[in-house]
C-alpha cells in the first residue's frame, strides 16, 4: 500500500508500508541462545545505548555470521543466556522505538541484501556499510518502486499533459497538430531537456499544470501554430536555452532599443520555487500566419501580450484563449490583425484590464453591455472594426486616458453629461462613426487634453469657444461634418496648437482676428468650405514653421504671395481649385523640401519658373487647368526629380504646354480629365504618435460640372 502524506515543503512523498522492516530480520532470543557455542568468545563492542559494561551486544557482522535459519544442534542453557536474552530483548525494543518512526518517514533504507537474512545499513551520503552499532543518521527516501511514470520521456510528457487536462489526447495523437509537434520537439529534439514534474511527487505553483514543462510546451505549441518557421524572425525560440531567454533585441525608427519575444519573466509572489514564470511577450510585425492557441491559457501569470501588425494572425475561438487569462492580464495587444467575430459578454470578467488594442481588426456586432464594466481600462482601441453602441456608454471609462474608436458604427451624441465621464482623457478619436447633435459647450473642459479628432460624422453648430488657456491640446480635427459659423476667437487659447482641420464643413469667413497667434501650427488645413470671395489671408506670414498648407477650394482670389517661398518647412502646398491668377512666384523655387504642390484649376498665367529645378522632392506636382505656356524642360530635365504624379495642359493637337515627363495631359476641352478631388488623406494613426511617412490622396471623381459650375459663378470667366 503506498501512501501520500504532505511532508514540510508541500509537497508529496511516497511512503511504501508493505516492505518488510530491515530490523524484522534480526534473530529471536531462541535463535540467539541457539547459536552461542558454550564458553565461546567473542570480540564485542559497547552498546552505546546501553551503558552495562558487562553485557556488551555483537556487532552487525557477527550477528550476520552467527545467524541461521537451519537446525542447530541444541547448546547448553547458561545463565549468561539469559543476561544475553535480556539485552537483546532491549535492544531490539530500542531499535523498534527509533527506526519505525524513521522507516515512517522515509528516513531508512532497506539493505539490497536484506532478502538474504541479513541488514545493511547505508550512510544518506557515502553509502559506505556500517559496521558498529547502527546511530540511524537520516538517510535517503526509501526506493519507490517501478509506477506508470517510469517511461521514456515522451510517453511521460504525454501522461503529463493529458493527466492534468493541459493537452487534447486526440491532438497529441495527431502527428501534424502543433500540440504533437511541440510534444516531439520537447521530448526527443530539444536539448535544454526541462525537467518533467511527476505529479506524484507534487508540482509547487497553483496546480499540478503550473510548471515551466507547461509553459515552454505551450510556447512550442504557439510556434508551430502560427507558423514559426516562416515568421520574420525567429527570436531564440525553439533554441536549447531558457524560454524566457527566447528574446531578440531590435532599435526602433527613434533609435530606442526595444525587445521582442519572450521579454520578461518573473518569480510568483505565491510560489516562487516554482520558478521564473513567462509574464510578458511581445512579438510585432513578424508574419505570423495561423491562431493564437487555447493553450496560451497555461501562461497562469502572463501580464502582458502585444503581437499587433500580423495581418493573417486570428484565435480559434474569437477572444476566449485571453479571456481565461483574465486573473493575470493587464495589457492586451491585437490591432491589424485577423480577429474576426463580436466582442463576447465574457469579456467583461477581464477586470484588471488597462490597456485593450483590437483595432484594425474584423471585429462585429453590438459592444456588450458588460464590456463597459472595464473600469481599470487607461488605454482602448477598438478602431477600424464594424461595432456597435452609444458613445453614451463610453462615459463609463471614467480613467480612460486613450481612447481611439474612429471608424466604426457608433451613434449618439457627445453630451455635456459624456465630457463630464472623460476628464482623464488625454486622445480622443471617435472620428467616422454615425454622431450626430452639437460639439458639446464643454469640449475643452478635459484639462489633460491633447487630441480631439472627431473628423466624419454629422455634427452641426458651431465650435465651442475655448474658455481659458490650453496648454495642451496640439491636435484638433474636425473635417467632414456640417459644421457652421466661423472658428471662435477664442482659438488662440490653444496655444500649443499643431494641426488644425476644418475642411468640407459649411463653415464661413471672416477668420478670427487672433488666428495670427497661432504661432506653432504645422498643419493648417481650410478647405472646401463656404467662403466668400477673400485673398490668401496675411495670418500666414506669421506661421513660418508650417509642413502642411492646405487652402483647396476655399474661393482665394488675387496673386499667389511671395512671401510663401520663405516657408522652407513646407512639405505640402495645395491652392487647387481656386480663382488664383498671374504668374508663379520664383519664390516658390526655394519650398526645397515640398513633396506636393498642388497649383490647378486656377487663372494662372505665365511659364514654369526656372526655379523649379531645385525642386529635387517632388513627388506630386499639379498645373493643369490653367493658362500656363511654354514647356517643362525645366522639370523634365532635371535627373533628381522623379514625380509619380505629374500634370499639364499638354494635351491636344496644340498643347499650352510642351511636356516629355507629365504623367497626366489635359486640354481645355476635356472637362473630365483629372478632375478628382486630390484631398490628402489625414486620418492619424495615433497609437503611434500620429506617423504618416508619405501621403495619400482620395481618388473621388467629381462630376464633370464641377470645375464649370465653379468657373461660371467668377465674373471675370463671363
Amino acid at each position: 500500500m503506498k501512501i501520500n502524506t504532505d511532508s514540510a515543503d508541500g509537497r508529496f512523498e511516497d511512503i511504501n508500508t508493505d516492505e518488510e522492516n530491515p530490523h524484522d530480520q534480526l534473530p529471536s532470543p531462541d535463535e540467539y541462545k541457539a547459536n552461542m557455542q558454550g564458553g565461546q568468545t567473542s570480540t564485542m563492542r559497547d552498546n552505546p545505548q546501553d551503558g552495562n559494561d558487562e553485557h556488551d551486544l555483537p556487532t552487525v557482522d557477527e550477528y550476520k555470521s552467527n545467524m541461521s535459519f537451519r537446525d542447530q544442534e541444541e547448546r547448553p542453557k547458561s545463565r549468561a543466556g539469559l543476561w544475553t536474552f535480556l539485552c537483546l530483548l532491549l535492544l531490539l525494543i530500542i531499535i523498534t522505538a527509533i527506526a519505525v518512526p524513521l522507516a515512517l518517514r522515509g528516513k531508512a533504507k532497506k539493505s539490497p541484501d536484506a532478502s538474504s537474512g541479513g541488514s545493511t545499513f547505508t550512510g544518506s551520503n557515502t553509502g559506505d556499510i556500517i559496521t558498529s552499532s547502527p546511530v540511524f543518521r537520516p538517510t535517503r527516501p526509501p526506493t519507490r518502486p517501478p509506477t506508470a511514470y517510469d517511461l521514456p520521456r515522451k510517453d511521460l510528457g504525454k501522461k503529463y499533459l493529458t493527466d492534468f487536462g493541459i493537452a487534447d489526447p486526440a491532438a497529441l495523437a495527431d502527428p501534424l497538430s502543433p500540440q504533437a509537434k511541440a510534444l516531439e520537439w520537447i521530448a526527443n529534439e530539444d536539448e535544454f531537456k526541462i525537467e518533467i514534474p511527476n505529479p506524484l511527487e507534487g508540482v509547487s505553483g497553483k496546480s499540478y499544470a503550473d510548471s515551466r514543462f507547461t509553459e515552454r510546451w505551450s510556447l512550442a505549441v504557439f510556434y508551430y501554430s502560427t507558423g514559426g518557421d516562416a515568421w520574420r524572425y525567429r527570436l531564440k525560440f525553439m533554441q536549447p536555452i531558457d524560454h524566457c531567454d527566447w528574446f531578440d533585441r531590435f532599435v526602433d525608427p527613434r533609435g530606442t532599443i526595444i525587445r521582442q519575444g519572450v521579454t520578461e519573466c518573473k518569480k510568483s509572489e505565491e510560489y516562487p520555487e516554482s520558478g521564473d514564470k513567462v509574464t510578458r511577450i511581445e512579438i510585432s510585425n513578424n508574419n505570423m500566419i495561423g491562431n493564437v492557441p487555447t493553450e496560451i491559457e497555461n501562461f497562469s501569470y502572463l501580464e502582458t501580450w502585444i503581437t499587433p501588425f500580423n495581418a493573417e494572425l486570428t484565435t480559434t475561438s474569437s477572444l476566449d484563449p485571453f479571456i481565461k487569462l483574465a486573473g493575470s492580464l493587464t495589457h492586451l495587444e491585437l490591432q491589424y490583425c485577423k480577429i474576426a467575430g463580436a466582442i463576447p459578454d465574457t469579456m467583461g470578467s477581464m477586470s484588471s484590464l488597462s490597456f485593450l488594442g483590437l483595432g484594425n481588426n474584423l471585429l462585429t456586432g453590438s459592444i456588450p453591455d458588460s464590456f463597459f464594466g472595464l473600469s481599470e481600462l487607461v488605454v482602448l482601441g477598438l478602431d477600424d472594426n464594424l461595432l456597435e453602441s452609444d458613445i453614451a456608454n463610453f462615459a463609463k471609462f471614467t480613467k480612460m486616458q486613450k481612447m481611439y474608436i474612429e471608424d466604426n458604427l457608433i451613434i449618439g451624441e457627445i453630451t455635456e453629461a459624456v465630457v463630464n465621464g472623460w476628464q482623464e482623457m488625454v486622445d480622443l478619436d471617435a472620428s467616422v462613426n454615425r454622431l450626430v447633435g452639437s460639439l458639446p459647450a464643454n469640449l475643452f473642459s478635459m484639462s489633460s487634453l491633447e487630441v480631439i479628432d472627431v473628423h466624419g460624422n454629422d455634427f452641426i453648430g458651431k465650435i465651442p469657444a475655448v474658455g481659458g488657456v490650453h496648454e495642451n491640446m496640439f491636435f484638433f480635427a474636425v473635417q467632414d461634418n456640417s459644421l457652421t459659423g466661423n472658428l471662435p476667437e477664442s482659438v488662440n487659447n490653444l496655444v500649443n496648437l499643431k494641426h488644425l482641420d476644418i475642411t468640407a464643413n459649411k463653415m464661413t469667413l471672416p477668420f478670427p482676428s487672433t488666428m495670427g497667434q497661432l504661432t506653432n501650427l504645422v498643419s493648417l488645413y481650410t478647405g472646401i468650405n463656404g467662403f466668400t470671395d477673400h485673398p490668401v489671408p496675411e495670418f500666414l506670414t506669421n506661421m513660418t514653421g508650417l509642413r502642411e498648407l492646405s487652402m483647396k477650394q476655399n474661393s482665394l482670389t488675387g496673386e499667389i504671395p511671395a512671401y510663401l517661398g520663405g516657408m522652407t518647412e513646407l512639405q505640402v502646398l495645395d491652392l487647387d481649385f481656386n480663382k488664383l491668377n498671374g504668374t508663379i512666384p520664383e519664390e516658390l523655387g526655394q519650398l526645397f523640401q515640398v513633396d506636393t504642390l498642388m497649383l490647378n484649376r486656377n487663372f494662372l498665367t505665365g511659364t514654369i519658373p526656372t526655379s523649379f529645378f531645385g525642386l529635387i522632392d517632388l513627388d506630386v506636382l499639379l498645373l493643369d487647368g490653367n493658362e500656363l505656356t511654354g514647356d517643362a524642360t525645366i522639370v523634365c530635365n532635371n535627373p533628381a526629380v522623379n514625380t509619380t504624379a505629374f500634370s499639364a495642359d499638354c494635351g491636344g493637337e496644340t498643347p499650352e504646354i510642351s511636356c516629355s515627363c507629365c504623367t497626366i495631359c489635359c486640354q481645355d476641352s476635356d472637362p473630365d480629365c483629372n478632375n478628382l478631388d486630390w484631398r490628402i488623406n489625414l486620418d492619424g494613426i495615433w497609437e503611434y504618435d500620429f506617423q504618416r511617412v508619405v501621403y495619400s490622396f482620395s481618388q473621388e471623381v467629381l462630376p464633370s460640372e464641377a470645375k464649370q459650375d465653379y468657373v461660371d459663378n467668377d465674373d471675370r470667366r463671363l
